[in-house]
């Protein structure tokens, strides 16, 4: 008689089957659990603007593609060798599912640096070395490997979690890296599902935050959120007054029409412009205004477990939630096409 064989579930989802279709339910069996993998049962998923590209704008790697790399749920099953967690408890998982883990032979891995693993294996939509696919969390369920999860605070709700996990993380990273501290003058540039969060950030951090954005409709809003000014752009009178008011400013929108020269404006000597966003093409900027002030251009990625970690316990010690609208798994492709049109206010997260 032979031994009984171990049967692999099927996780159902919402998937995108070929470019230009609408997202539609769909099933797969999953990788086997390895030794160090954690699966999870998805309570919410952010959507994500990447999911957006992915989708719309034919990012996706391979098909069938399901979206969601802002996942938040609870241990269902561990791999043999995992110890940080136990069944039940409340975790998330960003934009990275796995890495090589291979000290000896990745450079970035032997820093800690898994963000920036060559094979590297994102969450949703990325390839794994055998050319099998990574399916992300507009789903019921995800195993990653326990090194990509992280611990949710207790006072921190599955629908906030979700948008800090990746755009929570993707603007305080940065702060962090460069040093944002009290009394620091910090500039938001775009005040929508990254800004908003950013401006609850940086005043956390104790720096005096002015947002900049183009619609006066959103001004009232930014004092909510925390600013202690804001700027509307397109008035000269107010961009006069912004002149040399900024150390450091956030760069969240993925605008093409960005006026570098005016930015370069508002810095002051030797301070630094953090760019978030990724254009849909490329940038021109004017180097003589940069130069002549001494400005540094830098740009940052959202960050590796640690860094949620880092994020989602800043967000719970000190108050920072994010706007939220809420919609059912099974409109996913609402969803998406709602961000997409820029509807959202702010951040819009999925729910089992």
């Amino acid at each position: 008689m032979s031994a009984p064989t171990s049967i692999e579930p099927r996780f159902k989802c919402y998937a995108l089957k070929a470019p230009g279709q609408k997202i539609e339910p769909w099933e797969y069996t999953p990788r086997p659990l390895g030794p160090h993998d954690v699966e999870v049962a998805i309570d919410h998923c952010g959507v994500c603007g990447t999911d957006c590209a992915n989708v719309f704008e034919g990012w996706a790697s391979a098909y069938p593609f399901v979206p969601g790399h802002e996942v938040v749920g609870h241990v269902k099953t561990l791999g043999g060798q995992v110890q940080r967690f136990e069944v039940g408890d409340r975790v998330s998982v960003s934009y990275l599912a796995y890495t090589c883990d291979d000290s000896e032979l990745c450079n970035q891995c032997q820093k800690g640096q898994d963000s920036y693993c060559v094979r590297g294996v994102p969450t949703a939509g990325g390839l794994f070395a055998d050319g099998t696919m990574a399916y992300g969390g507009f789903a019921e369920s995800i195993r990653v490997q326990d090194k990509h999860v992280s611990r949710v605070p207790d006072n921190l709700e599955g629908k906030y979690v979700a948008p800090l996990v990746c755009g929570g993380a993707t603007v305080f990273n940065p702060m962090r890296r460069h040093n944002v501290q009290a009394g620091d003058r910090v500039g938001i540039v775009g005040i929508g599902g990254l800004g908003h969060l950013a401006i609850q950030f940086a005043r956390a951090l104790g720096a005096q935050v002015t947002a900049f954005t183009t619609k006066e409709d959103k001004r009232t809003e930014c004092f909510e959120f925390g600013a202690n000014h804001v700027v509307n752009i397109n008035d000269s009178d107010q961009v006069k007054r912004a002149a040399m008011s900024i150390d450091f400013l956030l760069v969240t929108s993925n605008s093409v029409h960005t006026d570098w020269a005016q930015l370069a404006g508002f810095m002051d000597l030797h301070s630094k412009i953090v760019l978030v966003g990724i254009p849909a093409a490329p940038l021109s900027i004017p180097v003589g205004p940069f130069l002549m002030k001494d400005l540094q251009i830098n740009t940052s990625v959202v960050g590796d477990a640690p860094h949620v970690q880092a994020t989602l316990d800043f967000a719970a010690e000190h108050g920072i939630r994010p706007w939220v609208e809420e919609m059912p798994m099974s409109q996913a492709h609402e969803a998406l096409t709602y961000v997409r049109d820029g509807k959202a206010r702010y951040r819009v997260v999925l729910n089992n």
